[in-house]
């Protein structure tokens, strides 16, 4: 790609919920990861048990820095009002319930970049983050409910990608309410927080193309 999401982003200032405008606006970055051949082979009804495990060490490589970074710089009262909490140590069951033993290693660090740095002191952009890694719980649960199909209990568990089980809907809604309510109380900027969503896109993105297909 020749310009990050970010750069690429409307500067419309329109009107309308937080949450609506992050949907509309990171439309064009959520669909350019869901079309990466990573992406499509997983949801391929050829999909195995290896390719699976191999998604989650790849999964591991970019959530721990990602949590690490998003989650560190925000505080405890705001992850707790936005009813979110860390995806890793559901990942490490998963690995672990697939026999992998998850550690940083070479052949991951050496194809990982860091996220695009976001200063610590600027929430919104962070909170932006947080809702690329949110938002992904939606799509999750129709992966977790297509690789039970395909792989039946080979699948195992399915602890991250059907984070919220059941609460998926309610915890989302909550999520996107607290999103709106913090943006127009003045607590959370807008576009900051746009900006911080399409960037993780961007390095989210980034990686995953790196490693191709699952074969």
């Amino acid at each position: 790609m020749t310009e990050t999401f970010a750069q690429s982003r409307s500067s419309r200032t329109d009107s309308g919920s937080l949450a609506l405008r992050l949907r509309r606006e990171t439309a064009e970055a959520h669909e350019a990861v869901e079309r990466l051949p990573l992406m499509v082979a997983l949801m391929s009804d050829a999909v195995t048990r290896d390719a699976y495990r191999r998604y989650l060490v790849v999964m591991a490589g970019i959530y721990a820095p990602v949590e690490e970074q998003l989650y560190g710089g925000l505080s405890e009262e705001l992850v707790e009002r936005l009813g979110v909490r860390p995806k890793m140590p559901a990942l490490l069951r998963d690995l672990s319930e697939q026999g992998e033993t998850w550690t940083p290693r070479p052949e991951v660090a050496r194809w990982h970049e860091p996220l695009e740095p976001l200063a610590p002191s600027d929430e919104s952009a962070l909170v932006g983050g947080i809702y690329v890694l949110e938002g992904a719980t939606l799509g999750g649960r129709t992966i977790a409910r297509h690789l039970a199909r395909v792989l039946g209990d080979a699948f195992g568990a399915g602890s991250f990608l059907d984070f919220h089980g059941r609460k998926t809907s309610s915890v989302w809604k909550h999520f996107s309410q607290e999103l709106t309510a913090l943006a127009e109380a003045g607590r959370l900027d807008a576009d900051g927080v746009i900006h911080g969503a399409l960037a993780t896109f961007d390095q989210v993105h980034r990686n995953l193309a790196q490693w191709g297909e699952l074969d």
